[in-house]
Parts: structure tokens; C-alpha cells; sequence
């Protein structure tokens, strides 16, 4: 498949593939042209495809879309509104190794079933649309931002308004002011604001201690924090007494837990990886 070029369809107009409900192309980075008949399709994935072109022609009569995978189509600068406007029961949506991709059109709000949305490894991804009227993702369980180092921030309001939220993870994010990079020596003020999180991973902040404020943060369960090379001390005299998984991996700099390690009345497991000058571990009966 690696030298197609064009995938033609039914040149007399009888449907093709009617009952086809899941696609998946892969590895054809020539293709250019592909059917458009596939009418209750509900998941799609395409990889490894140079042009845009394909995923256009695909979703251009789609309205049934519940997943939606799109990787490393390399000439992919953004999503057309009415794709989204004409799928509104997705609830899967991930892209991933797109270079070219920069932004998420407006319609990304009318996606009120959408449970998963993940953008990695796409480095010129720079905006999410600013939430219009009462419309935001407030079906959404799950959001990931991996290596999306172009994004400066969130709108107002956005985060805040993802009410089913349960996973956040963010890594190497770029901006002082919201979400960090490796530069960023502080935690982003909407994450505080996040009050109903229960998991919740740090990943490469320049930070020197958790804000006295995370303790706000009491439904938490589960915390990671991973690659924070500046972080010294951890405080938990008023970390959340839900939380039931710690786990503390390469943060060279730490140096010691304080003894409100025993506030964690919940605490199941701590891990701890590559925490070279941690000496100071709190007591057993502290604990």
C-alpha cells in the first residue's frame, strides 16, 4: 500500500461497503484520493498518510463518527468546523505525530458526547477556540496534551467547565502563566481551581515544592509527580485524605518527606524512583 495513490470508488453510484462501520488505513503515505460512500461509519483511523486530503474526503458525508484516530498525516494543519459540526456523537478523538497541526476549530464544543481527547507529539499546535456561550466539553473524562510544546495556553473557562473530568495529564507544556514546560517553576492556577480531580500527573515543571493550595484538591486520589528536577521537599500536612497512590520518579533534588506523610489516612502505595538525595524519610509510627 505504500505506493497508492488513489482509491477509487464506484463510478456508477451503488453504494460501497453500506454496513462498513469500522476503517482503518494505514502506511500509505501517497494516497491522495479515497470513496466517499461510507455513511454510518463509526470509527475511523488513518496513519501514516502525507496528505489531508483523505481524511476530508472520508468524513465530508459522515454524521455517525464515535472514534476518531488520526496519526502522523503530515500536511494536516487543522480540523474543518463542519467535521465536528456533522459528528456530534463522537466521543473519541485523538491526533498524534501531525507537525503541521496547529489549531482545533470552534465546533470541538458541540461535541458534547466527547469522553477522550488527546493531541500528542503535534509541535505546532498553538489554541484551543475560546468556549462560546454556554457550550463546553462537559462530557469529557479524559484529557491528555503530550509534547504539544507550541500551545500558550487555555481559554478562560474551558477547563473549568470540564465537569466529568477525571484524568488531566499534561507534559511539556510551554507557557509560565497556565501549563509548564521544562522552564516553568510554577503549577498553572486553573489547576487548583480543578476541585473534583481525582487523578491528576506533573510531569517536568521546575517546581520547588507543591502550593499550599493543592490541598484544595480533595477528591485527588492518585498523584504523580515525574521529571520535576527542582522539587525539594513535599508537604502533606493538608494534602487531600482521599489520596490512595503517590508515586515520586526522577526528581534528582528531593530531599526529604515531611512527617504530615501521616495525614494520608487513605495511602496505599508510595513509589519512589530515582530520588538520588532523599535521605529523610518520615518514621514508621508518623506514618
Amino acid at each position: 500500500m505504500h505506493i497508492l495513490v488513489e482509491w477509487k470508488g464506484d463510478e456508477v453510484g451503488v453504494r460501497m461497503f453500506s454496513g462498513l462501520e469500522k476503517l482503518r488505513i494505514t502506511k500509505c503515505p501517497l494516497l491522495k484520493s479515497t470513496p466517499i460512500q461510507f455513511e454510518i461509519l463509526r470509527e475511523l483511523s488513518i496513519e501514516g498518510v502525507d496528505s489531508e486530503i483523505p481524511l476530508f474526503n472520508l468524513c465530508n458525508n459522515l454524521t455517525s463518527l464515535v472514534k476518531l484516530i488520526v496519526y502522523d498525516v503530515k500536511e494536516l494543519t487543522c480540523l474543518p468546523d463542519e467535521m465536528l459540526c456533522n459528528n456530534v456523537s463522537l466521543q473519541h478523538l485523538l491526533l498524534s505525530l501531525c507537525i503541521e497541526f496547529r489549531e482545533l476549530p470552534q465546533s470541538l464544543y458541540n461535541l458534547h458526547s466527547l469522553k477522550i481527547l488527546q493531541i500528542s507529539f503535534c509541535p505546532n499546535f498553538s489554541s484551543f477556540p475560546v468556549p462560546n456561550g454556554e457550550s463546553y466539553l462537559t462530557s469529557c473524562q479524559c484529557l491528555r496534551l503530550l509534547s504539544c510544546d507550541g500551545l500558550i495556553s487555555f481559554p478562560s473557562g474551558m477547563l473549568e467547565h470540564c465537569q466529568s473530568l477525571q484524568v488531566l495529564k499534561l507534559l511539556s507544556l510551554r507557557t509560565l502563566e497556565l501549563w509548564g514546560h521544562l522552564h516553568c517553576d510554577s503549577l498553572p492556577y486553573h489547576l487548583m481551581q480543578l476541585s473534583d480531580r481525582t487523578e491528576i500527573e506533573i510531569d517536568g515543571f521546575r517546581i520547588e515544592a507543591l502550593p499550599h493550595r493543592f490541598g484544595n484538591l480533595t477528591p485527588l486520589e492518585r498523584l504523580t509527580l515525574v521529571r520535576c528536577k527542582q522539587l525539594q521537599h513535599l508537604n502533606f500536612s493538608d494534602a487531600s485524605p482521599k489520596l490512595r497512590y503517590k508515586e515520586i520518579c526522577d526528581c534528582p533534588l528531593l530531599e526529604a518527606l515531611s512527617d504530615g506523610l501521616g495525614n494520608l489516612v487513605s495511602l496505599e502505595q508510595l513509589r519512589l524512583w530515582n530520588c538520588e538525595k532523599l535521605e529523610n524519610v518520615p518514621s514508621r509510627d508518623a506514618m
